[in-house]
């Protein structure tokens, strides 16, 4: 007997609740959407038809792998940030929503016709986000992963900003050549190596460790970056960085030592340190 659309969402809804998924209703219908190839309305219009079998296969794979806790960007292979669907691999974190107010924060200052450099791009989700804001903008994206800067160029070609973009291997300042910048932006690894145990299996289990840890209780990439900023910063340029929530005064410290005079803290919605923004 054939199972429809609606049978087997119910089936996969049901096992994901079973196993404690808080949003096992919505798990299941991203996922079937995915492999169906459809949209909400197409899928409603479908509910009582038989599944072809290549949907079936595809769902119940899906299901398997988010019973064992991978997220679903990750089994969708994509995640929409600021708007926008990126790409992802297994060398890029999954953007969250908490890093769209760097994004916010970098739009609001910075010129129409400037010149971006983001340092750890990932996925390459903020430069990104940012040339699309800014169609005379240019930017340099730098990651010491070639797994990651091969999904950046994939997801600057998904939109359209690939001659605007030059992706660079490397550590940090590494790879870039002496030229200023109107804003460098990060968000880098921030977890100290010794806070590895306090992780969830989630992270643990399908996050890059390269992406999540750093040395000296997870201030090493602050420390690098800030140490060679001033090179690489136009006069009246802005410093923007993703932090740990724990970190703001330590960072804070960091720019000050290095020349950085207007600093200031920013939180994201749930009033924890999220930002630091700072000009010479």
């Amino acid at each position: 007997m054939a199972i429809s659309y609606a049978q087997r969402l119910l089936f996969w809804r049901k096992k994901f609740e079973a196993a404690g998924l808080t949003t096992a209703g919505l798990d299941a219908r991203y996922l079937l959407l995915f492999a169906a190839k459809m949209d909400a309305a197409q899928l409603i219009t479908a509910d009582h038809e038989p599944m072809p079998a290549h949907v079936l296969e595809a769902f119940d794979v899906m299901g398997e792998r988010r019973l064992k806790g991978e997220p679903i960007a990750r089994i969708l292979g994509e995640k929409e940030f600021f708007g926008h669907n990126f790409l992802l691999n297994k060398d890029t974190l999954v953007p969250r929503p908490e890093t769209e107010l760097i994004v916010d924060v970098a739009l609001e200052r910075f010129p129409s016709d400037g010149r971006l450099l983001d340092l750890g791009t990932g996925s390459g989700a903020i430069a990104i986000s940012i040339l699309l804001e800014f169609p005379e903008a240019v930017g340099t994206a730098v990651d010491i992963s070639k797994g990651a800067l091969e999904c950046a160029q994939e997801n600057a070609v998904r939109h359209g900003v690939e001659n605007r973009l030059t992706l660079l291997h490397g550590s940090w300042f590494e790879p870039v050549e002496a030229q200023k910048f109107d804003m460098i932006i990060s968000n880098p690894p921030y977890i100290g190596i010794e806070e590895r145990n306090e992780m969830n299996a989630e992270a643990l289990g399908f996050d890059p460790q390269l992406a999540l840890f750093a040395e000296d209780g997870g201030l090493a990439a602050y420390q690098a970056i800030v140490s060679r900023a001033n090179d690489y910063l136009a006069d009246d340029g802005w410093l923007i960085f993703e932090i740990g929530y724990l970190q703001a005064e330590q960072v804070s410290r960091l720019l000050i030592d290095n020349g950085f005079a207007e600093i200031a803290k920013l939180s994201d919605l749930s009033g924890h340190d999220r930002a630091i923004l700072a000009q010479r």
